[in-house]
């Protein structure tokens, strides 16, 4: 018998179970199972898709956060720009040859083991009116862009729970002393984080001219800076003074700008003498009636804008040299 080959070659495919190896004899019962490989395959990706529809994919791994650069800026929605503080450890205080050093300034090792981030520049006049509503400043004819100041400490806390209440979140604060300091110095030890005391005078101090304004570089001509013809040793040609814009002078090594000098600003720590023993992100005292002030401002001699200089004042007391700058959390 002769085979039909397009019979046989289409059963072979349809039937493999049933294929015989016998040429000469077509298959007697005709083989349907062809159509059910045929709707097999064709609903094959879609019972795929509904069987995994309902199993859970384990999620992708998150990417590795990248820490940023000290001196990293970022911006908050006031314009306010804050640079990265890195974690790490330093000497607090001051040797006992720096000239300058006071009782208070007992030397010892402290670990930050938080980054933060902390604002460039002091708390601005505009930005205390944007946040406040008014502008309690006595050096008002300074400008929007000078530092606020005759502010209490309690007056600043009422400041920072606005601040966080405008941006949504919590992460606004005073630094504490030591976040103060660590920062201030940016990985330097020397008396200014420009270099070494070097007084010529009084008031006269080359590292430290070129990274702030004080009482021997300040002079003002606005309307309403101080009359003061009879100042020490060391007198620039001029009898008025006052506080100055931000940023005019050099940034430490880590973008910040006037931690020495136009005024003093507020810490958040009590004020107490420091104990020897190392520490780690140091909270001070419990209590006190004094709040840390730290920096110097536009009237102090060189001395008091070293960075291991401190002071305290009572926290409702105000001063038209005392300011603020804030930290922020990450």
């Amino acid at each position: 018998m002769r085979v039909n080959a397009i019979k046989y070659f289409k059963f072979k495919l349809d039937c493999p179970d049933r294929f015989r190896a016998d040429l000469t004899q077509e298959p007697d019962v005709p083989c349907r199972c062809h159509r059910c490989l045929l709707a097999f395959f064709i609903f094959l990706p879609a019972l795929l898709i509904l069987c995994g529809a309902g199993v859970q994919q384990p999620a992708a791994p998150p990417l590795p956060t990248q820490t940023p650069a000290p001196g990293s800026l970022i911006t908050n929605s006031l314009g306010m720009t804050f640079a990265y503080i890195p974690d790490g450890t330093f000497m607090m205080g001051s040797p006992l040859e720096e000239p300058g050093r006071r009782e208070d300034e007992t030397r010892h090792e402290v670990t930050i083991s938080r980054p933060f981030y902390m604002q460039t520049t002091e708390v601005t006049q505009a930005q205390w009116r944007r946040v406040m509503g008014r502008n309690p400043s006595f050096f008002k004819n300074c400008g929007q862009d000078c530092p606020v100041e005759n502010v209490s400490w309690g007056e600043v806390q009422e400041f920072i729970k606005r601040l966080n209440a405008l941006e949504k979140t919590n992460k606004y604060r005073l630094p504490t002393e030591a976040e103060w300091e660590y920062a201030c110095r940016a990985g330097t030890d020397t008396p200014f984080y420009s270099g070494p005391v070097i007084i010529l005078g009084d008031n006269t101090v080359p590292a430290l001219d070129v990274i702030a304004w004080h009482a021997g570089n300040s002079c003002a001509d606005y309307p309403g800076a101080l009359d003061l013809p009879i100042w020490w040793e060391s007198q620039p040609n001029c009898s008025r003074f006052g506080p100055q814009p931000a940023a005019r002078k050099l940034p430490n090594a880590w973008g910040l700008f006037d931690m020495s000098g136009n005024v003093w600003e507020w810490c958040q720590n009590w004020y107490k003498e420091y104990s020897e023993d190392p520490a780690v992100d140091p909270q001070g005292p419990d209590y006190g009636s004094e709040r840390v002030f730290r920096g110097g401002s536009w009237i102090s001699g060189g001395w008091d804008c070293r960075s291991a200089s401190r002071d305290g004042f009572s926290p409702g007391g105000r001063g038209l040299n005392i300011g603020f700058r804030l930290v922020r959390r990450p």
